[in-house]
């Protein structure tokens, strides 16, 4: 036997052990009799105190948000980032949205079968991932480059491979 398994073993009786000291001699004694009159009652009142509340404010909320919702929107909630769209986007936004290259590192290229994988900061993506929430998305995937795409505009970072020895 190797010495991780040893360790292994160890570990797992020694849980084992843990288990049987947490479920007979440490558990709570059930000597006492339960007052299900009392439980019930004291249900009841959280209920009614709870739907009370909940009566009281939601009706006036739910009205507003109901003509609210009715009413013509001035903008789209939803914030598309199309080519066409970006002159309605403040400068700040399209600034951050122009992500520099020092900030990806493409160390990796592995291909399985038709997949392709590029490693980059350490993590594995496919063709059309994004790097990070509403980040830049990989358009391509070779063993030299990735070619990432920054949503809304036009740009394209190109990311040599980093070989590490």
């Amino acid at each position: 036997m190797s010495k991780r398994e040893r360790v292994i073993l160890i570990v797992m009786v020694l849980v084992v052990i843990y288990g049987i000291y947490n479920l007979f001699l440490t558990a709570p004694s059930k000597t006492g009799k339960v007052n299900q009159e009392k439980n019930s009652q004291d249900i009841h009142t959280f209920v009614t105190d709870i739907a009370k509340r909940l009566k009281d404010d939601s009706a006036v909320k739910q009205a507003y948000i109901l003509t609210q919702a009715r009413n013509e929107w001035g903008k789209d909630p939803f914030l598309s980032l199309k080519p066409q769209a970006q002159a309605d986007i403040p400068a700040p936004i399209v600034e951050a949205l122009k992500i520099p290259e020092e900030k990806f590192s493409y160390t990796g290229y592995l291909k399985m079968g038709d997949r392709k994988l590029a490693i980059i900061n350490g993590a594995e993506y496919e063709l059309g991932d994004e790097l990070g929430r509403g980040g830049p998305v990989i358009k391509s995937i070779d063993p030299k480059q990735v070619i990432i795409a920054v949503p809304g505009t036009a740009d394209e970072i190109i990311l040599p491979l980093k070989e590490t020895r």
